[in-house]
């Protein structure tokens, strides 16, 4: 089992609400801050909770974000709170995931060294188009720069064949990480593991190699 971490959470609304939800879900112990105590309320029986200002260090260092095992800023609506908050995590050298309002504010964020920026109205608008065009590429993850995790429902030319005969890493530079069957997971695979109907697969890979194994689920 994953050891249970300590998550630190700055910005109570919507993003920052369901962030801490699901990792309370998950198992995890949640600290999240923010000024409005309205927004805090709903979380205060299942999250550690603090009222205060992120942009002042001397707030945050005595909420515990020293010690949290990262950080995600879900700041909404103060692009200047947000990169503050995310500078004086940084200075307490924690990993922090911050939240963008625009492409801009992500460029700057990433200079004030967020380790990771995310825009999640964006990424809702990538996976509602992908839902109304039937894609079989369920969700896409960027690891990494051009670096991609995906799943895809198998179909078409997949099925039926073990992934020595796909031979996707020579094909189309796409590796499988792991196969999901039912309630069953297999991990880790093998040459000889054969996709069959209804199985989704867990791949690593650019995102246009990604998308030529989606069209052979087409065939």
């Amino acid at each position: 089992m994953a050891r249970k971490k300590t998550i630190g959470i700055i910005g109570a609304g919507r993003f920052g609400t369901g962030a801490a939800r699901e990792l309370v879900r998950l198992g995890h112990n949640v600290l999240i801050v923010d000024k409005d105590p309205a927004c805090l309320e709903p979380l205060a029986n299942t999250c550690h909770t603090a009222i205060g200002n992120a942009e002042s260090p001397e707030f945050l260092a005595e909420a515990g974000f020293r010690e949290v095992d990262a950080v995600i800023v879900a700041i909404g609506d103060d692009e200047t709170a947000s990169n503050h908050a995310t500078i004086n995590c940084k200075d307490f050298g924690q990993y922090v995931v911050a939240k963008a309002m625009h492409a801009t504010h992500g460029k700057i964020l990433e200079r004030l060294g967020a380790d990771r920026v995310v825009y999640p109205e964006y990424d809702s608008g990538v996976r509602l188009a992908r839902v109304l065009t039937r894609s079989p590429v369920l969700e896409m993850i960027e690891l990494y720069d051009e670096v991609f995790m995906a799943e895809i429902g198998a179909g078409g030319g997949l099925i039926g064949k073990s992934l020595a005969d796909l031979n996707l890493p020579r094909r189309v530079g796409v590796q499988v990480v792991l196969i999901v069957r039912g309630k069953r997971t297999i991990f880790p695979v093998s040459a000889q593991d054969v996709i069959l109907a209804g199985d989704k697969l867990v791949l690593i890979g650019s995102s246009e190699s990604l998308n030529q194994v989606s069209r052979l689920t087409e065939g």
